[in-house]
């Protein structure tokens, strides 16, 4: 999107209630307390997507740890309750999967200025969810991303994007920042049995 043509508001969900936080950093002993609920979120994709999706314990506390990787963190205003977390990289270096140099050439601008963030998972506690509440979170991040006029990255595999997730991520995204998104790539999976069978 041209710089000019950047929406200067944001519209999108706001559930009444929930207070989205963003934070540099996350402590190691609050990352522990939060990795139960990455876990049982994503779980399924163990079996549902070809590559890994689940960090393990200390790779989730080394995230939450790097100030590189903006934390948002949604929680209840009445008690504080956990709602829900997002990740969103503001380096792709932080990214070990990403091609800092794919989209470097793609967008030398925004790369000069490190206008190129990569949003990395965004979940709600499975039970006991709060409806709206990974709206609220796409939108303060959308918010984030008008002010600094950036391009963001994301992948998604198949199982997600069967489910309509990334079809509803799209629509909010330009619903409510004008943002057009478009599929950049796409890695595909195969193999070959050598077992003999036919």
């Amino acid at each position: 999107m041209a710089d000019d043509a950047t929406p200067t508001t944001v519209t999108g969900p706001r559930v009444p209630g929930v207070q989205v936080e963003r934070h540099l950093e996350v402590a190691a002993e609050r990352a522990e307390e939060l990795y139960p609920w990455y876990e049982s979120t994503f779980a399924p994709l163990r079996e549902a997507a070809a590559a890994r999706h689940v960090l393990t314990l200390e790779e989730f506390v080394e995230e939450m740890a790097d100030p590189r990787i903006d934390k948002w963190i949604a929680t209840s205003e009445a008690d504080g309750a956990f709602l829900g977390l997002s990740t969103l990289a503001r380096d792709l270096e932080a990214v070990p999967w990403a091609s800092p140099e794919y989209y470097t050439v793609r967008h030398p601008e925004h790369a000069a200025r490190g206008a190129i963030w990569y949003l990395g998972f965004t979940m709600t506690p499975p039970n006991g969810q709060r409806a709206g509440v990974f709206a609220t979170m796409l939108t303060a991040m959308m918010e984030a991303a008008v002010e600094h006029r950036v391009i963001v990255a994301w992948d998604m595999c198949a199982a997600n994007v069967e489910s309509g997730l990334n079809a509803a991520i799209m629509a909010q995204l330009a619903a409510g920042a004008g943002a057009p998104s478009t599929q950049v790539d796409v890695q595909t999976y195969y193999s070959a049995d050598f077992s003999g069978g036919s």
